[in-house]
């Protein structure tokens, strides 16, 4: 061993302790930057070297080795908190769908279909009660004015519900494309994290924008993760691989040609990866699917079976026995492709002259109190709706209660993976603190080296000075 090896083991302690310092500078920076992992300077003991005859012994090492730049996480954290992040995700995209729906309804003003029929049942009271030919004419026209508030009411209802029904269409396209834009990134981070392994270049930052990714990932459809070697990883959306190595595979969409196809149990809308059907596991994508496959056709059809009961009931009282002409009717193709909800009306033919009301002095009188006295039967048009609205309103608040429990516990996967991999600015500080007083010892040692030699080297020799 050279009588300057303790030169060269102090450069080393002192580029260790560089590099630290350097290291605990890029935590500091990093402190506010969103998925950024904290990272750490990895180092060891070296040996010293040779042996045999001529080797020193009792002699110290060859001081310090740095081993790597490590890049502090915890899988299992990482992958808890996607999971819960997914979960959290789909909940509160089903809220959304909920209170959409009943947002549709518009229950919550005097522009509702409970407050039209209440209307309606009003109309027709005072129809049954008018005393003059005057007072019936009237009565006529504002009863029959008021059933057609309720047939257009409910057709705005069934417009919404089927527009709500177009955007989330629109929205699994935009969901997607996100997908497949993001699978697209983390296959391109698969590949530069694969060569900078190669090249020993390190890829902690790489490995904290594929995380990102895969979180975004994950959000959209509970995409599973699974590693390979090299620090590659593959994803899947269901039992499908989004991406495999350096390669991802398209995602598409292909959907249903209208509500009332889905309603009537045609296929809705359906996800591939190739040939591969893919139903994700959880995330907003899934919310999404299942609102334009299953929860939207299903409301829309509470709401076409509440129309037909609305006008089953009062074509029974405004036309007992069905031999005469019926208060409402429906139309026997729609717009849209809608349901009852789109096709009901107010029998165009009806007039007020023509209506079998209530003619003072005649048995007809009782028609008109009959559909009035609805509002109070059992058979309650009114009461057959709002258990229809109350179902929506109870199903949406159940969804918001979901959605609260699932972000609080994605909260708190958050929390245990950041308390591993988050930047702790007083342990950074502390440690630029050590790694301080590390290199300035480092650096007394040199000095320390440098005056013994330059005694050995200058004074060794000289008597008498």
């Amino acid at each position: 061993m050279s009588t300057f090896s303790g030169i060269n083991l102090s450069s080393r302690a002192l580029t260790a302790a560089q590099r630290a310092m350097e290291v605990t500078g890029q935590n500091i920076a990093n402190v506010n930057t969103e998925g950024y992992t904290r990272q750490r300077l990895e180092q060891t003991e070296s040996v010293a070297g040779g042996t045999g005859t001529y080797a020193r012994r009792n002699a110290p090492g060859e001081g310090v080795e740095i081993t790597g730049i490590a890049r502090v996480s915890d899988a299992l954290t990482e992958a808890a908190a996607r999971q819960d992040v997914a979960t959290a995700a789909e909940h509160q995209a089903a809220t959304a769908v909920w209170t959409r729906l009943e947002a549709n309804l518009g229950e919550d003003g005097t522009s509702g279909l409970s407050y039209q029929l209440n209307d309606m049942h009003k109309a027709f009271s005072d129809l049954g009660n008018a005393t003059s030919a005057e007072n019936v004419l009237a009565g006529r026209t504002h009863a029959l004015a008021r059933a057609t508030n309720v047939a257009e009411t409910a057709k705005q209802v069934d417009a919404q519900v089927q527009s709500q029904w177009s955007e989330l269409g629109g929205r699994i396209d935009l969901h997607t494309a996100d997908v497949n834009s993001t699978a697209e990134k983390v296959a391109g981070l698969n590949a530069a994290i694969l060569n900078a392994g190669t090249t020993g270049v390190s890829a902690n930052e790489l490995l904290d924008q594929r995380e990102r990714a895969l979180s975004h990932l994950a959000e959209l459809t509970g995409a599973r993760v699974v590693g390979r070697e090299g620090g590659m990883v593959d994803v899947y959306v269901g039992n499908a691989a989004v991406v495999a190595g350096r390669q991802s595979f398209t995602l598409t969409a292909t959907h249903g040609t209208s509500l009332a196809d889905v309603k009537a149990g045609k296929s809705g809308t359906t996800l591939t990866i190739g040939n591969a059907a893919v139903q994700p596991t959880s995330g907003s994508l899934k919310a999404t699917l299942d609102a334009v496959n299953t929860t939207v056709p299903d409301v829309s059809k509470g709401i076409d079976k509440s129309v037909r009961d609305i006008a089953a009931a009062v074509n029974a009282a405004y036309n007992p026995g069905g031999t005469g002409q019926d208060l409402f009717t429906f139309t026997t193709a729609s717009v849209n492709g809608g349901g009852a909800a789109e096709q009901i009306r107010v029998d165009p033919a009806l007039t007020p002259a023509s209506m079998q009301d209530s003619t003072p002095g005649t048995v007809d009188r009782a028609r008109a109190k009959a559909v009035g006295e609805l509002s109070t039967a059992p058979n309650s048009p009114t009461r057959s709706w709002r258990s229809t609205v109350v179902d929506i309103a109870a199903k949406t608040q159940a969804s918001e209660i979901r959605a609260d429990l699932a972000s609080q516990v994605s909260l708190k996967s958050i929390a245990a993976r950041d308390s591993v991999s988050g930047v702790n600015i007083d342990e950074e500080m502390t440690n630029l603190v050590s790694y301080q007083h590390a290199y300035s010892a480092a650096a007394r040692v040199l000095t320390t080296i440098d005056q013994a030699l330059d005694t050995l080297i200058n004074r060794t020799g000289l008597v008498g000075r």
